[in-house]
């Protein structure tokens, strides 16, 4: 899919790919930083400057991941709103990561 939408696609779908990817490691990385904090809050033994320092890394994995989502329907209702043809639904963010997650494999 990558390989045929790099020769063949237009500059809109190249740019909604990008910001499906980029949509994919927001999320990813909001994962990867809840898990890091829950840890730290886990193995903070009752120390105050740990415990803020894991509750601030969620909040802030959380608050980011937020904002990446508010980004994406910005950028749809821009483009609805400007009639430019942006295809890019969840459906197609989840295939474009299960062929991410197929190769990698």
């Amino acid at each position: 899919m990558l390989r045929d939408l790099l020769e063949n696609a237009s500059v809109i779908e190249i740019v909604a790919t990008f910001v499906a990817l980029g949509l994919i490691a927001a999320t990813i990385l909001c994962l990867i930083y809840i898990i890091f904090g829950g840890i730290s809050f886990i193995l903070s033994a009752g120390n105050e400057e740990k415990i803020k320092r894991a509750v601030h890394t969620i909040r802030f994995a959380v608050i980011g991941l937020f904002v990446s989502f508010i980004a994406f329907f910005l950028v749809r209702f821009i483009t609805n709103l400007l009639d430019i043809p942006f295809e890019l639904s969840f459906s197609n963010i989840v295939d474009l990561m299960t062929e991410i997650f197929a190769s990698l494999s």
